[in-house]
């Protein structure tokens, strides 16, 4: 796994400039905190042409519908929102985790979807990359002692680790792309919460379904596991109130899994009804959604052969 990687000498230069920069973070007061990080984001998407271009012609695709309603400024002004409330995710982790420790998180995050809408455990949450997903899968690691979630590990393996260690203190569970299919389905046999994003272009092993309005390469395993062992699924997040470190869960009604017996047309229905429920919430809040990663990069004919390690959905 990436955190099992030989640590070299720019993996420690690097793991002290994060953590350095972490304890400033922390020192300084959240409004500072908030408004610098905000600024740097500003700054970033200000130089990077590429992206901006990227995240304008998304957001123009989520919403036809808006052509000559939105105009250009608008339009940029949602992908810099966006774009900040991503980076705003670091800070995000260090006040959670201040929070977390005291035992007064849900004195900052509303939780009242989350406790009015979860099924009974085992199920499978699916998350995007709006708001702030580190809040949202702490906040649903606290409410249930322990949740299961796949992601992609830094490949700096100090940092991983050092990441992995203060999410597994809450009670979330971090497994690795790579390999990690099958430690999560343990989880769910021995009836723990597993949560996934989903709203990312998969290189690898992905379904092709509607992404407003174009094909995407979907994620499958949450589907594939829902369908495998009939169990519903949910679509949510946690969006931002205000500027600092105030939070709601959003959560839409839980769903079952399509049942037809024929698997593959279960799975891409299941997927299906998923990104129906992303792009609700994307709807909701386009101006904390994540608009420049290349949703469609890969296309249909052009997949990658898996590489060693990849690996089907299975029960083991």
């Amino acid at each position: 796994m990436t955190s099992d990687r030989p640590v070299r000498t720019r993996h420690r230069i690097a793991y002290a400039a994060a953590r350095a920069g972490l304890a400033v973070l922390a020192a300084l007061p959240e409004r500072i905190a908030y408004t610098g990080m905000a600024a740097v984001a500003r700054a970033y998407l200000a130089c990077a042409r590429g992206r901006r271009r990227l995240g304008l012609a998304n957001l123009e695709l989520a919403f036809p519908e808006a052509d000559g309603v939105l105009d250009r400024s608008e339009r940029l002004r949602i992908v810099r929102e966006g774009t900040v409330s991503a980076f705003l995710t670091v800070l995000d982790l260090v006040y959670a985790s201040r929070w977390l420790a005291r035992g007064r998180l849900l004195e900052r995050v509303d939780v009242t979807e989350w406790e009015t809408r979860q099924p009974k455990p085992p199920f499978l949450g699916v998350s995007l990359h709006l708001g702030s997903w580190e809040v949202a899968a702490l906040t649903a690691a606290f409410l249930e002692h322990e949740v299961h979630v796949i992601g992609r590990l830094p490949k700096n393996p100090l940092i991983a680790r050092f990441l992995r260690a203060r999410r597994e203190a809450f009670g979330l569970i971090v497994h690795d792309r790579r390999g990690g299919v099958r430690p999560i389905a343990r989880a769910l046999h021995a009836g723990k919460v597993v949560v996934q994003a989903a709203d990312q272009n998969q290189r690898l092993r992905g379904v092709f379904v509607p992404v407003f309005g174009r094909l995407a390469s979907s994620e499958r395993a949450a589907a594939t596991l829902a369908v495998r062992r009939d169990l519903p699924l949910f679509v949510g997040c946690c969006v931002r109130v205000g500027k600092g470190f105030r939070f709601a869960m959003r959560m839409l009604e839980p769903f079952p899994a399509a049942r037809t017996g024929v698997l593959h047309d279960d799975v891409v229905a299941t997927v299906k009804r998923v990104t129906d429920g992303i792009e609700r919430l994307v709807r909701e809040r386009p101006d904390q959604y994540l608009w420049i990663h290349d949703r469609y990069r890969t296309r249909p004919g052009t997949e990658p052969e898996p590489g060693p390690g990849s690996q089907p959905v299975s029960d083991d």
